[in-house]
């Protein structure tokens, strides 16, 4: 069951509960506008955030492709709703999505007969804008974790949304991984006095010392010399480091 917390002004997150890991979507309300970011993995994972949007517009943004944050749209009205996300995202949908979703079907019978793929009706390759209605939500192609991964400003607010481009311990890292760009990125941002904020898909809420902690393992990891972050436990991101660590250069 999905809980929602208020972070600022206009914006609220929704955070569920997986097997494995926890994950966060988001609602930004403009006067005119609202956007929910990433509908997550079921569609009841997204129906609180009903009553917040009320009359205005909608927008879904996809921060990737990957399975949760993308397969809750059906508890959405988003028959006629621009649906944006980055290029390769798009593509994603006629390739590695669905095979996900069948594999998911036919492992687990009856859990995932809800979910229902609906792809972006609107692409992007580098930036994109968009206006709530005194709230601009500024979108940005941050590829690294995937390909297809973006993250937004809400230039208002102060929040980036940073979808899974960072995460706490650590980020998931394939092995083809453009590390070198994906440290640039970060770093960017980490610099950026405009950002106040950071809510990543997986891991706590805080500041730019999130930024500044992948960074410093993604730099471990691309120079040879790698750290282990605090936090792993037994499960999941324990495995995700131990992954992480066969890295095979920039392609």
């Amino acid at each position: 069951m999905a809980t929602i917390q208020r972070v600022a002004r206009g914006i609220w997150v929704s955070r569920v509960a997986l097997d494995d890991y926890d994950v966060k979507g988001a609602l930004v309300l403009g006067d005119q506008r609202a956007v929910v970011w990433d509908t997550l993995s079921r569609p009841r994972d997204i129906r609180p955030f009903l009553p917040l949007i009320g009359a205005r517009e909608l927008v879904i943004v996809y921060s990737h492709a990957d399975w949760d944050h993308i397969w809750g749209t059906a508890g959405l009205p988003y028959d006629g709703v621009s649906i944006v996300a980055h290029n390769r995202c798009g593509w994603r949908f006629g390739e590695d999505v669905p095979i996900v979703l069948a594999d998911k079907q036919q492992k687990e019978p009856g859990r995932w007969d809800d979910v229902t793929l609906v792809p972006p009706t609107q692409g992007f390759e580098h930036e994109w804008s968009l206006d709530l209605g005194g709230v601009t939500l500024d979108l940005h192609h941050l590829p690294g974790h995937t390909p297809d991964c973006i993250v937004g400003l809400v230039r208002e607010r102060g929040v980036l949304l940073a979808g899974d481009t960072v995460e706490s311990p650590c980020p998931v890292v394939p092995g083809d991984s453009p590390l070198a760009a994906w440290i640039a990125e970060l770093t960017r941002w980490a610099d950026d006095d405009r950002v106040a904020m950071i809510v990543p898909a997986h891991g706590p809420i805080g500041g730019r010392e999130i930024l500044r902690r992948n960074v410093e393992y993604l730099e471990a990891l691309r120079t040879g010399h790698p750290i282990e972050p605090p936090g792993l436990g037994t499960g999941f991101y324990r495995d995700t480091h131990l992954s992480n660590l066969r890295w095979r250069g920039d392609s």
